[in-house]
């Protein structure tokens, strides 16, 4: 379950609205069809009242998250927040060390960050390396940040199977444990009790991807609460 403690949320110094150019000139589709557009750093805080306060989230994720960015940042933005999301199809961890690296050198590495990878790193990579990638991507955030982190979700298909699964989301619920900035936000086991629809081997349906963006979305305003 998500920690549900109160939390000071007293920005880190990447907030202001001049923070970092509005595109980031590096960003590449390395001429993938899978690419997000590139990330965008609005130049002027949401002034919608909600508990997000106009604060800044920084989303970092893969073809889940590219194909829940919209419903995401709707209701993120209902809820006061300023997003920015990084994604790209079939990227594993390396490539979400990479962003946070980025982030933080154009000072767009805001006070919370949600982190949403781990299917593809499970389809190809060995646990081990798994393992310390994870460990990697939490030193580079830090431990002043609010970071959540979704859990995976599998359908079996694809190289993705259960036992997989149940491992990786093993290990978010282990680091969260270890670090009080880190929350497990529990998708997999919470899809699979609500019968979450697959529209193939990893991707959801549209209503799928939907309640995904919203379960997200809710978590990261829980915590603003």
């Amino acid at each position: 379950m998500i920690g549900l403690l109160a939390l000071s949320l007293t920005p880190i110094g990447v907030n202001a609205a001049e923070a970092g150019p509005r595109k980031d000139p590096q960003w590449t589709t390395e001429g993938d069809a899978r690419a997000c557009s590139g990330p965008i750093w609005p130049a002027s805080l949401n002034t919608t009242a909600g508990p997000g306060q106009g604060r800044r989230v920084l989303v970092i994720g893969d073809s889940l998250t590219r194909n829940g960015r919209t419903p995401l940042k709707k209701a993120l933005r209902q809820d006061g927040w300023t997003p920015t999301v990084r994604c790209f199809g079939g990227k594993r961890l390396d490539w979400a060390i990479a962003q946070a690296k980025r982030a933080k050198e154009l000072q767009q590495l805001p006070d919370t960050v949600v982190i949403a990878i781990g299917t593809n790193d499970m389809r190809w990579i060995d646990r081990g390396t798994t393992a310390a990638r994870m460990k990697q991507l939490m030193k580079i955030l830090g431990k002043k940040r609010t970071v959540l982190w979704v859990d995976t979700y599998a359908s079996g298909g694809d190289r993705f199977t259960r036992p997989k699964e149940r491992w990786f989301n093993q290990q978010v619920k282990r680091l969260a444990a270890d670090r009080a900035n880190l929350h497990h936000v529990v998708w997999g086991n919470w899809a699979r009790r609500n019968n979450v629809p697959f529209a193939d081997a990893l991707h959801y349906t549209s209503s799928g991807t939907r309640t995904w963006a919203q379960r997200v979305a809710r978590h990261v305003t829980r915590l603003a609460s």
